[in-house]
């Protein structure tokens, strides 16, 4: 089978798994926020040197990339131009009249990715039903290509008006500014070929402004892996969940802002598929951050739009919930008194407080004060952690101003570490009409092993899930996710009079359209799957419901999709309305191929570090004071199969904890299944 690498890049670590016909081999690496190529290429370099790949077996690499990401937040992008229909140079400007904070007297918003002076209008324009009203102005779009000239812009991006029904008008454009100024030019129609003004345009800028930042990056990644022997493609994982080549990453870099975040819930879902565990609640808790997201009957819960860093993005992804809770969360006191915990955080550079470069008090310094980290071993790569400097932390930043002791201020930072994590659990679940009693919680990441069993007691969840691979989980989902593509078109039309023929044409072109592009990649006919959507909605509503669409003979099967989306609605909002009047909004298609890895290589290839370890270990769970404990290394646990707590289980890449009154078994992979409600 070769070898598969998946590379996850966090705020503090580069998670690396390998995996082959051996098994999986796990490197962590501190990241590089600076310029996390150098990252990932000196993990690549580790693989090498501890002998873990031979370059020239590697048929494939999936990269979660935070690039996009990065550059969005940091305002980071390249200098940017729109060119738009005329009368429309202020849709980024004019935006929507939402309000996120309802009562600010003096609300910001985030600057507008094109500036005013960069915005240029062309006479040109379709009616709503895509007839041409205004034929371009070829003669105007000269004019407008020779001030983008002498503007020094390294991207531009063409949207006009329903183009969406008819992308001629932009296509010529296109050309015409690719000759002119030999830059990168990017197409609403390309990118997403929907209405809504404002949120079409803002996700072709964004693709644009990101392209130069992406290709960049991604052509160091492969220029570094060329140079070190590695001669396979990359795969990027997109917002969706699905992996794209480094080519299909560049064209539409939008794609790619919840990258990093889709690699785990993947790695979430591919575990819970294995041991018979359809739905899930998904939680990567790493060193800067907790992500949540949903996973029901064996699906992943989606969105086909969302905001990052205050941009709306039209475009499919992972429904992922993200709060400032991780391991190197920084503790604090406000001005009011009151404990606080996060969103800044420690990263890998300096780190917590024990890791003996940093004086500020983290999540990870509170867990090893109460013992649930023991100090003295070295893992993950980690020299043993200071006692001494996590205490003194605590006692600086958080106990001493609150006046408590320094174990009882540990416990707060972690309650409210929990309290946080909690909360962003309900909002994929409660707040989305879903019981989180009826889902087991797959905790992952660094720290989210360590948090598991006391998130499931507050919100009732039975059963905890720790994948064998916890603290790289986001990687190995790389090397597990399907590649993908996604295709649509907005077509509003009545339910009642929806004309189930010209509807399947759409998406019968739809499909030939991610058809062509797996087929471009190398993907055979045979291993290419579909699946239709569409978004329908009540008439007089603004938002929509995603439901799958039945296909009868070609032809949307219109009696079903009302059945679906009536279910849809019902299941988010608690009631339906039969007899009031739906339309249909948008068709989709996501054209799914192979991963990079067959789901057969899951346990790690040779013993962990800690195989040997057995010992008595003393912890604090709560207030009540020490507790004596069992401290194993996660082999003991899979020779012996069943655990009960209170035990503290530390692994090569996470260390978990079960506390007392819970119990649970280690099955034949790996994986801890925790059972929650159990006596003693």
């Amino acid at each position: 089978m070769g070898q598969a690498i998946g590379i996850d890049v966090g705020g503090t670590f580069v998670d690396v798994v390998v995996v082959d016909e051996t098994g999986m081999r796990i490197v962590k690496e501190p990241s590089t926020p600076g310029d996390p190529a150098v990252g990932v290429l000196r993990a690549l370099d580790r693989l090498v040197a501890a002998g873990h790949v031979e370059p020239e077996r590697v048929h494939g690499i999936a990269h979660g990339c935070t690039v996009a990401t990065n550059a969005l937040l940091e305002r980071k992008w390249a200098r940017t131009a729109l060119v738009t229909t005329q009368g429309f140079r202020d849709v980024l400007e004019i935006g929507r009249q939402n309000r996120p904070s309802l009562y600010a007297l003096h609300p910001s918003r985030p600057p507008t990715i094109v500036s005013r002076d960069l915005r240029f209008e062309v006479p040109e324009r379709l009616d709503a039903q895509g007839a041409i009203v205004t034929p371009l102005d070829t003669a105007s779009l000269a004019l407008v290509a020779e001030r983008i000239r002498e503007s020094d812009v390294e991207a531009v991006a063409v949207v006009f008006l329903f183009s969406y029904l008819d992308p001629t008008h932009e296509q010529t454009a296109r050309l015409a500014l690719e000759g002119a100024l030999q830059r990168s030019v990017v197409c609403s129609s390309d990118i997403l070929p929907e209405m809504r003004e404002y949120e079409r345009t803002c996700t072709t800028v964004l693709a644009a402004a990101l392209r130069p930042v992406i290709g960049a990056y991604l052509a160091a990644l492969e220029t570094g892996g060329v140079a070190r022997g590695f001669s396979c493609k990359w795969r990027i994982m997109q917002s969706s969940g699905a992996v794209t080549t480094a080519k299909g990453a560049e064209d539409n870099p939008a794609t790619l802002l919840l990258s990093g975040p889709a690699g785990g819930v993947q790695g979430a879902r591919a575990v819970g598929m294995r041991i018979g565990e359809r739905n899930l609640i998904s939680m990567d808790m790493g060193g800067t951050s907790c992500d949540v997201a949903l996973i029901t009957d064996g699906e992943i819960e989606t969105t086909q739009s969302g905001h990052v860093g205050g941009y709306p993005v039209a475009l499919p992804m992972v429904s992922v919930h993200t709060v400032g809770a991780g391991g190197g969360s920084v503790a604090w006191v406000d001005r009011g008194g009151a404990l606080r915990v996060g969103p800044e955080s420690m990263g890998a550079q300096p780190g917590p407080a024990c890791y003996g470069r940093s004086g500020r008090a983290t999540v990870t310094d509170a867990h090893l004060v109460l013992g649930r980290i023991a100090g003295d071993l070295a893992l993950g790569g980690l020299p043993s952690l200071d006692m001494e400097a996590a205490r003194a932390a605590i006692g600086k930043h958080v106990a001493h101003p609150l006046g408590l002791s320094i174990e009882r201020a540990a416990l707060g930072i972690l309650e409210v570490a929990d309290a946080a994590m909690e909360r962003a659990i309900r909002v994929v679940t409660v707040e989305r009409g879903r019981d989180p009693r009826d889902y087991a919680l797959v905790a992952f990441g660094g720290a989210g092993p360590l948090h598991g069993v006391s998130l499931a007691r507050r919100l009732g969840i039975s059963r905890v899930v720790v994948p064998h691979a916890a603290g790289v989980l986001s990687a190995f989902g790389l090397v597990v996710a399907s590649a993908g593509h996604d295709s649509s078109r907005s077509f509003v039309a009545s339910l009642a009079t929806l004309d189930g023929v010209a509807a399947g044409g759409v998406l019968a072109e739809l499909r030939r359209r991610g058809a062509a592009t797996l087929r471009a990649e190398g993907v055979g006919e045979a291993a290419m799957g579909f699946v239709a959507s569409a978004d329908v909605r009540y008439v007089g509503q603004s938002h929509e419901l995603t439901v799958p669409v039945t296909m009868r003979d070609g032809d949307v099967d219109v009696g079903e999709l009302r059945r679906a989306f009536e279910q849809a609605h019902d299941m988010r909002y608690g009631h339906r309305a039969s007899d009031d009047a739906a339309e249909l909004v948008t068709l989709r298609v996501h054209a799914r191929g192979p991963a990079l890895a067959e789901q057969s290589a899951w346990r790690a290839a040779g013993g962990e570090t800690g195989a040997d370890l057995d010992r008595a270990h003393c912890l604090q769970l709560d207030s009540s004071g020490d507790v004596q404990a069992r401290l194993c290394g996660r082999e003991v646990v899979a020779r012996e199969r069943v655990f009960r707590g209170p035990l503290v289980i530390a692994g090569e890449d996470a260390t978990v904890l079960v506390p007392s009154g819970a119990a649970g078994r280690c099955d034949v992979e790996g994986n801890l299944i925790i059972e929650v409600k159990c006596g003693g």
